[in-house]
């Protein structure tokens, strides 16, 4: 099996997109262009890819790192950048595009929270407004408490965390999340890898700023790929509103309760 020159390799790079009509992830398509073509150097497979998306007129890109043949765009017009031959950006409707729910990446956050980020022993799926009251309820809760192993015991510590799918709701995400601190030692902020470098640099300013953390994931409920941006520093809170807290999750779910706590 000979190596792929560039040609090939652009001509592999359109094939792949066109098994994919509501687009495909830069990664993945490299991954794609680079399966079962073990003679071909990873560097030439990725300066070939990256040539291909950036010269061809008709292939669009449609979010952060996502891209798409615009004949799958159907009857939206094109924006000038298109027209262009400038793979920028792109008018698509949502139903051109695959449909994330926030709650399809509750378990597998709290799970993160649990196993990789080990800020906590034990982490629900709450979410949707159960907790009720107009300063909302975190889409997961998780509590670190002390293991019978520990030599200095500590009060029990809890970490909330508020997921959203929409990269255009950082401002919403943000809010929240410090609203999560009345009852919370940390809390973090989950946004898609989608979200625009400068909404990025603004989230991880303000992050930093206030203590929040946060987290980015790729929008694949089977493998979301979270990724620490920034950590979340512990603060204090006010203990009225975290037996507040507790008590509407008790009055809720007593066995989420009596797991976290």
């Amino acid at each position: 099996m000979s190596k792929l020159n560039r040609s090939e390799i652009k001509a592999k790079a359109r094939s792949v997109l066109e098994q994919h009509p509501t687009g495909i992830r830069w990664t993945d398509l490299l991954r794609a262009v680079e399966k079962d073509e073990p003679e071909t150097p990873h560097n030439s497979v990725h300066g070939g890819v990256h040539h291909f998306l950036k010269t061809e007129k008709d292939v669009v890109k449609i979010a952060k790192g996502t891209y798409l043949l615009a004949q799958f765009l159907g009857t939206i017009e094109p924006s000038p950048n298109v027209l262009s031959g400038k793979p920028e950006t792109a008018a698509v409707s949502l139903a051109q595009l695959p449909t994330h729910l926030e709650h399809q990446y509750y378990e597998a956050f709290a799970d993160w929270l649990t196993d990789e980020l080990d800020d906590v022993n034990h982490a629900v799926a709450v979410g949707g407004n159960i907790l009720k009251g107009k300063w909302g309820t975190p889409d997961v809760i998780g509590v670190l408490k002390p293991k019978s192993s520990d030599l200095v015991k500590f009060e029990p510590q809890i970490v909330s965390a508020e997921i959203k799918t929409d990269p255009n709701a950082p401002v919403v995400a943000f809010g929240q999340s410090v609203a999560y601190r009345l009852f919370s030692h940390k809390s973090y902020m989950v946004m898609p890898e989608t979200v625009t470098k400068p909404d990025l640099e603004r989230m991880e300013a303000l992050a930093t700023l206030y203590g929040i953390g946060l987290v980015t994931f790729t929008l694949d409920p089977s493998a979301p790929a979270f990724e620490l941006k920034v950590r979340a520093v512990p603060s204090q809170p006010d203990m009225f509103y975290v037996n507040e807290m507790a008590r509407r999750l008790l009055d809720h779910d007593k066995s989420l309760f009596d797991k976290l706590f």
